[in-house]
């Protein structure tokens, strides 16, 4: 003898909705493939425009004025300013790179010494800010954006 159960009460779906569990798991997984997708997508984008930026220009808009166009703070407002001389071999060495990472981000006494630029550049610039440029300056060898002949040379 077979016995039909009854479900009392319970409403049996006409058709699926969004309600439906089945449903809503569905949603879930497309919602995330498509993040994955779009992020697989624009991390390349993304990675080439970090690396694409040119950080000489960003230094001659903000570091310029106390460190000078070489890096060496030798002219007088750079000295007034008591900007960091890049080209001391003494400096270089005794210096370490995620100190100078740390100040490029932090700044130096609340911003008044030297502004923070945590906002402006993100970790991996500053690192390569410090690679590319901090570590590679040379006195009298002016640091100038790609492409551009240096003033004076």
């Amino acid at each position: 003898m077979e016995q039909s159960i009854q479900r009392r009460g319970m409403k049996q779906p006409d058709e699926i909705n969004i309600e439906s569990p089945a449903m809503c798991r569905r949603a879930r997984n497309v919602a995330l493939l498509s993040a994955v997708v779009l992020a697989v997508c624009i991390a390349p984008v993304m990675a080439q425009e970090l690396a694409g930026r040119d950080l000489r220009v960003f230094y001659q808009q903000n570091c310029l004025r106390c460190h000078g166009p070489d890096g060496s703070a030798v002219s007088a407002e750079g000295k007034k300013l008591r900007g960091q001389d890049f080209t001391d071999p003494d400096w270089q060495r005794d210096t370490r790179d995620d100190e100078m990472v740390r100040t490029i981000l932090k700044g130096k006494f609340f911003g008044l010494a030297m502004p923070r630029f945590k906002g402006t550049l993100t970790g991996d610039e500053a690192q390569r800010m410090v690679a590319e440029i901090i570590r590679k300056s040379k006195k009298g060898k002016v640091i100038a954006p790609e492409g551009e002949k240096p003033y004076g040379k």
